[in-house]
């Protein structure tokens, strides 16, 4: 099963608070990180764990919406997986984030941010413009994950 999972906090402290608050305004959403849950284990990449990385998070602390993609077929599932265990390890992409507000900084091929992560790993075009916010719109969510998405777990 493949599902998204979004960050609204609240942080626990502070300067993940002021983190959060200021990814959320540049971004324009409520959310400020996002994880691919491929089978309940979580894939992303986050500053504070270095980067490309699987792990397992508490998606019922109140904190996170979680929404189920349908798969069009099991390949899809597979794809991201063999994505995220290619570039696990590899390093957080601190210029892709400046990159929302300073557009002419460089992108690399070997670090990401969260949704660039994601959204590479899911095969959608252009991963490094995409935002937790972005993703979480169903209108976005392309033709290859087409089906019911539906938020679940908030609180």
């Amino acid at each position: 099963m493949l599902q998204l999972a979004f960050y609204k906090g609240p942080p626990a402290d502070r300067w993940h608070s002021l983190s959060h608050r200021l990814t959320c305004f540049v971004t324009g959403s409520v959310y400020s990180h996002v994880e691919l849950v491929i089978n309940g284990l979580c894939w992303s990449a986050s500053p504070r764990d270095g980067g490309v990385r699987s792990k397992q998070v508490d998606l019922t602390s109140g904190r996170w919406d979680v929404i189920t993609l349908t798969p069009v077929n099991q390949k899809t599932e597979s794809d991201a997986l063999d994505w995220f265990r290619q570039h696990q390890g590899q390093g957080y992409d601190w210029a892709g984030v400046l990159r929302f507000v300073l557009p002419f900084l460089p992108q690399r091929s070997d670090q990401w941010f969260c949704a660039e992560a994601v959204a590479a790993a899911l095969g959608l075009a252009h991963p490094a413009y995409w935002t937790p916010g972005m993703l979480s719109v169903s209108d976005n969510v392309p033709q290859l994950l087409k089906g019911t998405l539906a938020k679940e777990g908030t609180a």
